[in-house]
């Protein structure tokens, strides 16, 4: 996940940029806050967005590029639009935007998923929001939403290397790569570069220890070469070039390929197929990193990339199986979002596939990592609706009419409501039968 902060203007030009987007189909408008009297408005356009936020921001007469513009994006598409659109409010919260008017936009134009966040830098009582080291700030506030430990990242990534067999030290480097890190090699060490920070070292001479201890595996190159053969002819193997997004550029950056082919095997097999090519060229080779087995092979010792390419019976897609079990930020993230992003509770909890179970009077959301309180996600007045929609559902069980939790509403946390009297309801009625809910 990565967090950039693009142009400031005095014209807020990434209204522009974004609604057109929005116009082409290429973009979706899902969030506006803090818009004062546009914001039940049902048809708003750009001008008056603009003008809005250029009214707010003539508090200050001092600060010229008052416009706060900046991108947030994940790897192709391991977040959905609602998720990267959470994930977004929560960091624009983080940075110190949260009161001021924003929108959030997001884009589905590129190989990666990612939304464009647009605000005043000028706050409701005309001084600028601090923006010191804000580059900075931004990766470690996606960091923290995220959960995530940079250095404990690069650790891990250090005792991968040593797990692993490969022949060269491209190949090396190239696993270090596919798990997101940019290289430089200085004094003798592979430094390890991630979230625009230097996040670990590995000695030079650890890999070299590597490559003396290496042995093809002749064993599983064959299983290896049998299923290529085999699903090289069921799913289709044409590989797709990457770009990386550029914000306002016409020319993106190429940054690999991706193929049917490869995703069905890394989702099956856990081995990543991993081609090599220029310029988003025909490719003229491929890696395969097997971490089942914890071997990277060069593709050749395998399977020839002509064959490969060229293999009959390429008409299938692959389609990647969505209904794996979430995690604990997958969760925290589409729970928010049932709550966001759709008219009805039942409507927003059953997109997601949530699940839920009771322990102790308090509703707690299953993930793969455990249980976590729903109370820590929501705001009071969600977590009661919640709870309300829960002890309906369980009603209906029991032989209620569907029509009655089929209509209830959303609570926004913008609705007007009295917290302290939320908190100081009954929280719960005692449930019967089996605690676990799943919708």
């Amino acid at each position: 996940m990565r967090a950039k902060i693009l142009s400031s203007t005095s014209s807020f030009k990434g209204v522009t940029y974004n609604t057109n987007k929005t116009q082409n189909e290429k973009g979706e408008l899902m969030r506006l806050r803090n818009f004062g009297y546009l914001q039940d408005t049902k048809e708003i356009g750009p001008n008056e967005v603009k003008n809005f936020l250029i009214a707010h921001s003539n508090r200050n007469s001092i600060v010229r590029d008052k416009q706060f513009h900046a991108m947030i994006s994940c790897k192709e598409r391991e977040y959905t639009k609602e998720e990267l659109t959470d994930i977004a409010h929560e960091w624009v919260d983080k940075m110190g935007y949260g009161k001021n008017p924003f929108l959030i936009v997001f884009h589905k134009d590129t190989a990666n998923n990612h939304v464009h966040i647009v605000s005043s830098r000028i706050d409701k009582e005309g001084r600028k929001i601090n923006d010191s080291f804000e580059r900075i700030r931004a990766q470690e506030a996606i960091n923290e939403i995220m959960r995530l430990n940079p250095k404990q990242e690069a650790n891990k990534a250090s005792d991968t290397l040593r797990e692993f067999s490969f022949s060269t030290k491209a190949q090396g480097m190239l696993l270090l790569e596919n798990l997101g890190y940019k290289l430089k090699e200085k004094d003798q060490q592979l430094i390890l570069i991630k979230y625009g920070s230097v996040q670990g070292r590995i000695p030079i001479s650890e890999i070299n220890q590597n490559l003396q201890s290496y042995e093809l595996d002749n064993t599983r190159a064959n299983q290896l070469k049998a299923i290529l053969d085999k699903y090289s002819r069921i799913y289709k193997t044409d590989p797709t070039p990457l770009f990386e997004p550029k914000y306002r550029s016409k020319s993106n950056k190429h940054i690999g390929y991706r193929s049917d082919l490869g995703d069905f095997l890394s989702a099956k097999f856990g081995v990543q197929l991993i081609f090599h090519g220029k310029d988003a060229k025909t490719p003229y080779g491929f890696s395969l990193i097997d971490s089942s087995n914890k071997n990277v092979f060069k593709g050749s010792e395998v399977f020839p990339i002509k064959r490969l390419l060229e293999a009959e019976g390429k008409q299938q897609p692959y389609h990647t199986d969505k209904s794996k079990t979430i995690d604990f930020i997958g969760g925290k993230v589409k729970l928010r979002s049932a709550f966001n992003d759709f008219s009805t509770i039942r409507q927003g909890l059953e997109h997601h596939s949530l699940r839920f179970e009771l322990r102790e009077g308090w509703t707690y959301l299953r993930t793969s990592q455990g249980a976590v309180s729903t109370k820590d996600i929501l705001q009071p007045n969600q977590q009661q609706a919640l709870e309300d929609y829960l002890d309906l559902s369980e009603e209906h069980s029991l032989g209620q009419d569907q029509d009655e939790f089929d209509l209830i509403p959303i609570l926004h946390a913008a609705n007007d409501e009295d917290d302290e009297a939320i908190h100081g309801r009954k929280r719960r009625k005692k449930r019967r039968g089996d605690n676990e809910i799943t919708r």
